[in-house]
């Protein structure tokens, strides 16, 4: 974004909040956008207007202080984006504050458009880019769960955040699941069999919906329930998790050898 380097991390003021709002429901209405598409193509130089917005003294307030961030910084995708940001933001608190992720999305707003084809970037709902705290749309905000993400799981968020920064997924709301997040033993399987290392993403096949045989989804949604009433799965190590999986599961494990 031209007009930032290195600068002190702020946050958009209720007014601020607010011009976000309607610039992007103005671009969206403009393209007569309709519900649940995957997006509105916009120009380059809409984006930029858009994102300027974060450079609008009016708009916005020192968040803190003793913060600074690297708003030229880019990343490969949201496991970057979430452990950088992670390391800048630390406090717990800063999670309820819609100003400082609706400045951050300003900020990188270009790489939280996917590209395409044409030119255009495709600028999803507003909920994307201005956090909505609703029981459905919360996780949907792709600066603030990457983040979020990060946090709680640390280095194994690899998992779920091996995506472009623009993209959402279905991988981001199964890592809220309770059963998910206080069972370590079952984030390291899953690391072991659905994550290539080598070319740092999710193996082919992996994202599969829960009627799939072998998928993420299946295995934490159907699979581990049954599994959780005869086994103690958070007292089993992966290993030993691995050896219960029913043989669905056993194409992964030829490629995790």
């Amino acid at each position: 974004m031209s007009g930032f380097e290195s600068t002190q991390v702020m946050r958009f003021t209720p007014n601020g909040i607010a011009a976000v709002r309607l610039a992007i429901e103005g671009l969206r209405d403009e393209a007569s956008t309709k519900k649940g598409s995957q997006g509105t193509p916009i120009l380059s130089d809409q984006l930029e207007s858009l994102a300027q917005l974060a450079l609008r003294q009016d708009l916005v307030e020192a968040f803190a202080s003793n913060l600074t961030i690297d708003t030229t910084r880019e990343f490969a995708n949201r496991y970057e984006m979430g452990r950088y940001l992670a390391s800048i933001v630390t406090s717990a608190q800063a999670e309820k504050d819609t100003g400082l992720w609706t400045w951050i999305s300003m900020v990188y707003l270009s790489q939280l458009l996917a590209p395409r084809k044409d030119g255009t970037f495709l600028l999803g709902s507003e909920y994307r880019y201005i956090p909505d705290d609703s029981r459905l749309r919360y996780y949907r905000h792709l600066a603030r769960m990457a983040w979020t993400i990060f946090r709680q799981y640390g280095e194994k968020s690899k998992l779920f955040l091996s995506i472009p920064c623009s993209t959402h997924s279905d991988f981001v709301e199964q890592s809220q699941k309770d059963d998910v997040r206080s069972n370590s033993h079952l984030i390291d399987l899953c690391l072991d069999i659905f994550y290539d290392e080598k070319q740092a993403r999710l193996r082919k096949g992996v994202a599969g919906d829960v009627k799939t045989p072998g998928t993420f989804r299946r295995l934490v949604s159907v699979i581990s329930p049954q599994l959780y009433m005869n086994f103690d799965l958070y007292e089993m190590p992966a290993e030993r998790i691995r050896s219960v999986l029913p043989r669905e599961f056993e194409k992964w494990f030829k490629l995790a050898v």
